[in-house]
Formats: C-alpha cells, structure tokens, sequence
C-alpha cells in the first residue's frame, strides 16, 4: 500500500502528543483520552522518557491481582475488622496508578523511518500506535488513523 511511498513516520506523525504520567490515575488517563479524542496515551516519567504505553484496551482489562484483594478485603470485613482508609480508597479502581496497566514495551520507530515499515509494522503487530523518536525523545505518534489519512491524500 505505501510501498512506493517516499514519505517517513516523520510526514504524517501527529507532532502534539498528549501524555500521561506512570502515576496518574487510571480515571485521568481516561480523562485526557477523552478530552484528545485519542485512544492511547505514551507514559513519560518526570524526565521525559518514554516508559510505556497506556490504552483504552488496557483502562478496561481487568486486574486478576486487584480482584484476589477485594475479595481478601471483603473477608476482612465478613470477619468484623475494619479496612484502613487507605485500603478504601484503592478499591475504588479509578485511582489505580497507569504504571499498574500501561505495556512497558510500546513500538518505536525512528523519524525517518519509511512509512511502508511503519504500516507493515501496525499491520503485523497489530498495534493501533506506533511511537516516533528521535535521541530517545517521543516526537510524535502515528496512529493507524494517519496511515488512513495519508492513504486517503495519497502520499
């Protein structure tokens, strides 16, 4: 499809990527995912680095580790002990951290990778993103809605 394309990751990547930190909140991942109208957020740490990936797919996944709580919370609480505040508050799973969802293995390309390896990358991996870098810094996205985009245009 793009085999005889001249253009690179760099040509169609979207250049303002919203972010999401590994200890935001599930719920302000969704949030931002909302608010951006995407549906995958890169996970950058207070340096800037790239340590995962969070999406929709995972905000909705469930959590075999947070079900095997609860249900040791509601014994807990068959018994007569009380849960500590603390306990109450993370049953709620909308404050769990994103760093307890996020993939920590995102694909990256580099800037002026081709945009045929781009798509045979989203193609056979079948991911929705791939991340663009350059230096070991996030440049830019490119979703399977760009490739569609850069079909459409023809380039």
């Amino acid at each position: 499809m793009f085999d005889t394309s001249n253009f690179t990751a760099a040509d169609v990547m979207t250049r303002d990527v919203v972010t999401a930190r590994p200890e935001d909140t599930l719920r302000r991942a969704a949030q931002l995912m909302l608010k951006r109208a995407v549906s995958g957020l890169p996970v950058v740490d207070a340096a800037g680095r790239v340590v995962g990936l969070v999406s929709e797919a995972d905000l909705v996944r469930p959590d075999d580790a947070a079900e095997q709580r609860f249900h040791r919370w509601l014994d807990i609480l068959a018994e007569g002990q009380e849960l500590s505040p603390d306990v109450v508050a993370t049953i709620d799973a909308g404050n769990r951290p994103v760093s307890k969802v996020m993939r920590t293995d995102p694909v990256k390309v580099a800037e002026n990778t081709p945009l045929r390896d781009v798509a045979r990358l989203v193609g056979q991996d079948n991911v929705r993103r791939v991340l663009v870098m350059r230096d070991g810094k996030l440049m830019g996205i490119v979703a399977r809605r760009d490739l569609v985009r850069a079909l459409a245009s023809g380039e």
